[in-house]
């Protein structure tokens, strides 16, 4: 692994630092700290059993989409972060994870691109991205892909550096709802449309024939409308599998009245998306730790914000 220990971080800084769980399931919270006086997070996740220790970090200061379930959503865009911001939250969350006694030299990391901010929205993401593959880690992008000329051209520039890269590179499309309204609604801007999202999987595939497929990811509330037949007809099994999430409370989807959902329903509606031919797996189940501590992103950043005086 390259030599993280040794770096000197010069863009970012952190003054608060939360450790939750144990060895078999825990997770490093960091409130990252800008020059500037931005804030995000940053997230590392580890446990005896994961294939993969998990490093999330965050792509803007603010986000310009005001989603309804996401902790940011009643929160202002700041500014994209530079390519450096995003390399030194990996190093740093890499420095505290070895300080804190863990053994990560040996195991395997996937680098995901999924907290504060809209990584599609950044022209800096590939940029960020290519500094972290000194690390030679696997990534993830999670993008919820606004509409917009600017947001398709920097998902083919994400496609093209994919398919150029030796390890895996995986695109994460937060569709919200099998609903299309629904997820009009609750983004908080415009949303590229379900025509679209099929084009740009059929562009990823096309430039990438051996990778993974491309995730839908569903964070379900009660609240949530999601039925398999909405979609089937639109997303091939072949191009796409689904990824279920349960929703963790925010203090955002309190005030607009989300709730959790029910074990009974996610059983039933993860059953209808198997019996179609969907791939549909248990990877992203909230662990216990993150349950017991509210654990969704951006989270501890908001409970900092609060401790400090500075909350909204």
């Amino acid at each position: 692994m390259k030599n993280y220990r040794a770096y000197q971080i010069s863009h970012i800084s952190a003054d608060f630092i939360a450790q939750f769980g144990n060895q078999q399931d825990g997770t490093i919270q960091i409130p990252v700290l800008t020059k500037d006086n931005g804030m995000v997070e940053a997230s590392y996740f580890y446990g005896n059993g994961k294939p993969k220790n998990i490093i999330v970090i965050s792509s803007q200061a603010g986000c310009p989409a005001r989603c309804s379930f996401c902790e940011l959503g009643g929160e202002g865009f700041k500014r994209d972060l530079t390519a450096e911001e995003m390399y030194e939250q990996v190093v740093l969350l890499l420095q505290k994870a070895s300080q804190y006694g863990l053994e990560i030299d040996s195991v395997g990391h996937k680098v995901t691109i999924a907290n504060t901010g809209e990584p599609l929205f950044n022209p800096n993401l590939v940029g960020g991205l290519e500094k972290i593959t000194g690390f030679d880690f696997s990534l993830k992008i999670s993008t919820i892909f606004p509409a917009g000329k600017k947001t398709r051209k920097n998902f083919e520039k994400l496609a093209q550096f994919a398919a150029e890269y030796h390890q895996p590179v995986q695109i994460q499309i937060s569709l919200i709802s099998t609903s299309e309204k629904h997820r009009q609604e609750a983004g908080g801007i415009k949303l590229a449309s379900y025509e679209e999202l099929l084009a740009a999987a059929e562009y990823w595939k096309d430039l990438n024939p051996e990778g993974r497929k491309v995730n839908l990811s569903l964070i379900l509330s009660d609240q949530t409308p999601c039925k398999v037949d909405d979609v089937y007809g639109i997303f091939p099994p072949e191009l796409f599998r689904f990824r279920f999430r349960n929703y963790v409370p925010t203090e955002n989807g309190k005030r607009n009245l989300l709730t959790e959902i029910s074990t009974e329903r996610m059983k039933r509606i993860k059953e209808s998306f198997e019996l179609k031919g969907y791939e549909v797996g248990a990877w992203a189940t909230p662990t216990p730790t993150e349950l017991r501590f509210g654990l969704a992103g951006n989270v501890t950043r908001r409970r900092y914000l609060q401790m400090i005086g500075k909350d909204k």
